[in-house]
C-alpha cells in the first residue's frame, strides 16, 4: 500500500487506528486504515526508526562508495595526463 499522509489517528479499545491518505493517477482521495494493538506500538514505531537509520547508513555508505569511484577516476585521468606530458617532453628531449 503507497501512503501519501496520515490523516488521523485515535486510541480506542487498546488499539491504535491510523487514518492514511492516498491518491490515485486521477487525483481522487481515497482513505484505508492501519490497525495496531495498543501493546505493539513501541515495537512498530522502533522497527520503523531502526530501519530508516538502517537505509540511511546504507544510502550512506553508497554515497561515499560513488564519490570515491568518482575521486578515483578523476586521479585516475590526471595521472594519465601526466603521463602522456611527460612522454612528450621525453620526446621532444631526445629529438634535440
Amino acid at each position: 500500500m503507497f501512503i501519501d499522509g496520515i490523516t488521523g489517528m485515535t486510541l480506542s479499545n487498546n488499539v491504535l487506528r491510523i487514518q492514511v491518505a492516498r491518491t490515485d493517477a486521477a487525483g481522487n482521495t481515497s482513505f484505508d486504515n492501519i490497525f495496531l494493538p495498543a501493546s505493539n506500538i513501541n515495537q512498530f514505531v522502533n522497527g520503523i526508526v531502526d530501519g530508516v537509520k538502517e537505509l540511511n547508513t546504507q544510502l550512506e555508505a553508497k554515497s561515499n562508495e560513488i564519490k570515491d569511484n568518482a575521486d578515483d577516476d578523476v586521479k585516475s585521468k590526471a595521472k594519465g595526463k601526466a603521463k602522456d606530458k611527460a612522454s612528450l617532453a621525453d620526446v621532444d628531449e631526445k629529438s634535440n
